[in-house]
């Protein structure tokens, strides 16, 4: 992992442990064990180091859409599902942590409106019923949610179960 990676993982960190108000440069130099030159050197600014955090979170979460590309019915909606599931089985704080970010800057914002505008085009490329996969699509944003904000891990461990039979079923074709 690169040095900027790093910084990129620690403010998440920060984030989802502190919350957004206490991310500042110098915060993050003191808990990377960096000085703040070395942060600014990499990012020149918050709003710079914000919009690095949400590039790189949803580029690693496309990455785990294509590591589930799989033949069949809904490939994009299934993978979609999947690598939502994946989040639960890390300890990677940063794409929850990302969400919050991106409610606080408008750049990082625009980042996940146009992704999510490649990911309905996906979602509409799959064909079949739309209702089911916007029924897919809604359990995994509130999923989301649920990691973001630290449901319990029988809520979470259910909704998984729920999000794995929807997915079975697509694949199969049924209800």
């Amino acid at each position: 992992m690169s040095k900027k990676q790093s910084l990129l993982r620690t403010a998440a960190a920060i984030i989802q442990q502190d919350g957004i108000q206490q991310l500042s440069m110098e915060r993050l130099a003191n808990r990377a064990g960096i000085t703040k030159g070395g942060v600014l050197y990499h990012f020149e600014s918050k709003s710079n180091l914000l919009r690095q955090m949400n590039e790189m979170a949803i580029a690693e979460f496309e990455a785990r859409i294509n590591q589930h590309l799989t033949e069949g019915p809904y490939p994009f909606t299934r993978a979609y599902a999947l690598a939502t599931l994946d989040y639960m089985k890390t300890d990677d704080a940063g794409l929850t942590a990302v969400f919050i970010s991106s409610q606080e800057d408008k750049l990082s914002g625009k980042l996940w409106a146009d992704a999510s505008l490649r990911w309905d085009e996906q979602f509409a490329a799959d064909g079949g019923d739309p209702d089911r996969v916007l029924e897919l699509r809604l359990l995994c944003d509130g999923f989301w949610f649920a990691l973001t904000y630290d449901y319990s891990d029988s809520f979470k461990d259910r909704a998984a179960r729920i999000i794995r039979e929807k997915c079975d079923a697509l694949a199969k074709g049924t209800s």
